[in-house]
């Protein structure tokens, strides 16, 4: 089964609706999702037993692993073939394997295996190579007579420079030069026609990019976040319009370069890393349909005193779905958080080292909202119960609606929801959090629903919290998971399930309390 290049129609979508549907039909196992310290979701799973055991035999003549416990299978008609960790540098030459016919070579090895020059020279018909984590501080210049590679990834191979002979794999898609030492890279890596996913992220010496960068325009994924010397973008880049992922785009206080983004449309995710007021408009992200992902970076050299007015006035991408504020400066959140109508299709908003926030804006009313993350708000003292829209208005409205309405209607129609479909919510690093205001009994009679399809709360690093809000948790029936870490004060409360207080939360099919 082939994803196929379709004009209307992106490969990814086409791969994920492949990967769901052979999950489905368990040919994978334990499916999951998981983020990284960027809040990237990926997934992680294993492959069923039986399909393993199906594939390993059908490919028996052809795939094949070398080094480690007894794993030494070896065969001249191999065309795939897997150094295991473990496995010494002389594996890398091993005379049971002709390494003329091979089609890939992977290494799963312990970091700091030296790479001999001469694998190089062997690996004639190979179309992907993998050699992470080993050593190979000089690439050498017979890579460049490896003219069928598809494939490359060197990530964390200490390498200090980059030859101009990788500009000869004119056949390259997936280049992996990630977490490497580098300061620049060649001219030469911009005749790369074909190249879609270049991978520099982390690569912390690295100060500039090639200034023929447009010539790479088939070039979809830029991953170059963690690059902390390279502060400019070419102009160049601005024409790359096939560009859909863009990890760190470094905005200089007062200057235009922002207008390098007006016409890279196809965008899905895009992190800007903001050094000052700018203006957003020269960007045009209204007019950015594809984006799902936004990332705004405050950078620590940028000295804002209030809300900065460039984010009050930007125009949001019309179906965006994931939003991360990263040191936001702002004594309060930005005002379209919770008024312009286009935030209705966030999913994920993630809240993170918000320094200067002592209150919360009325976020209940993001009706899409799937996951909440607030993390380092470190100057609220209390979480008061209008985070879920519960006010004097609210107790009057419902009031009101419960007495136009005959028994039947009531239990819905009169009801008000908050965090409509938040499934997750986190609250990470409040200092001087002591108070979560629960309800009172006025409140309980209330037609108010409170996050109805809520699975997981977390709370870690919350060490003057004193209590949950019980009468809040008693309505969530959904929840199944409740962690409580470094929370010293939580975990003296509900630590001891012979107590009282255990017995609010006993509920919860799994609760998690850590030191």
């Amino acid at each position: 089964m082939f994803a196929q290049d379709e004009e209307d129609e992106r490969l990814e979508p086409v791969g994920h609706e492949y990967f769901n549907n052979l999950a489905m039909r368990s040919f994978f196992q334990e499916v999951r999702k998981e983020s990284d310290f960027l809040f990237h979701e990926y997934m992680v799973c294993k492959m069923h037993d039986i399909v393993h055991d199906f594939a390993q035999f059908l490919t028996k003549s052809e795939c094949h692993a070398l080094g480690g416990a007894g794993r030494n299978s070896s065969s001249e008609r191999a065309r795939h073939l897997t150094i295991l960790e473990g496995t010494k540098q002389e594996m890398f030459s091993s005379r049971g394997v002709d390494f003329g016919r091979l089609r890939s070579f992977l290494t799963f090895s312990e970091f700091g295996i030296l790479v001999p020059r001469n694998l190089f020279c062997t690996l004639k018909c190979v179309r992907t190579l993998t050699l992470s984590h080993c050593w190979l501080p000089e690439i050498p210049a017979e890579i460049g007579s490896l003219i069928h590679l598809r494939h490359l990834d060197l990530r964390h191979c200490v390498i200090v420079e980059i030859p101009a002979e990788i500009g000869r794999l004119i056949h390259l898609r997936h280049l992996d030069l990630s977490q490497n030492r580098f300061v620049a890279l060649p001219e030469a890596i911009c005749d790369l026609y074909y190249l879609e996913i270049l991978d520099i992220s982390l690569c912390q010496n690295l100060c500039c990019l090639p200034e023929r960068i447009e010539s790479l325009v088939h070039l979809r994924y830029l991953f170059n976040f963690g690059t902390s010397e390279l502060n400019q973008i070419p102009q160049g880049l601005g024409k790359l319009t096939s560009l859909c992922s863009l990890t760190r785009f470094v905005v200089r206080s007062n200057s235009d370069d922002l207008a390098i983004l007006k016409d890279l449309n196809q965008l899905e995710i895009l992190h800007i890393e903001i050094e000052g007021e700018v203006d957003f408009g020269s960007a045009e992200l209204g007019k950015k349909v594809n984006m799902r992902e936004m990332y705004l970076l405050f950078s620590f050299g940028a000295h804002f005193t209030e809300t900065p007015s460039c984010i009050e006035s930007i125009e949001l991408p019309p179906n965006l779905q994931q939003l991360v504020l990263d040191k936001y400066p702002g004594t309060q959140l930005p005002s379209w958080l919770v008024t312009k109508p286009l935030i209705n299709n966030l999913t994920k908003l993630i809240i993170n080292e918000a320094y200067n926030i002592s209150s919360l804006p009325a976020l209940w009313k993001l009706s899409s909202l799937e996951e909440l993350g607030l993390i380092g708000v470190r100057k609220l003292e209390c979480l008061g119960k209008e985070f879920f829209g519960i006010t004097k208005a609210v107790h009057a409205n419902s009031r009101d609606a419960l007495g136009t309405l005959s028994n039947s209607e009531t239990s819905i129609s009169a009801e008000a929801v908050a965090f409509r479909n938040l499934r997750k919510l986190r609250f990470h690093n409040f200092y001087n959090w002591t108070r979560w205001e629960d309800l009172s009994e006025d409140d309980e009679e209330v037609a108010l629903s409170i996050m109805p399809r809520l699975e997981e709360l977390d709370f870690w690093g919350c060490g003057k919290l004193e209590i949950l809000p019980h009468r809040i948790l008693g309505r969530i029936s959904s929840l199944k998971k409740l962690d409580i870490g470094r929370c010293s004060k939580l975990r003296d409360h509900y630590f001891d399930k012979t107590r009282d207080d255990w017995k609010q939360i006993s509920h919860i099919p799994q609760v998690h309390i850590s030191n």
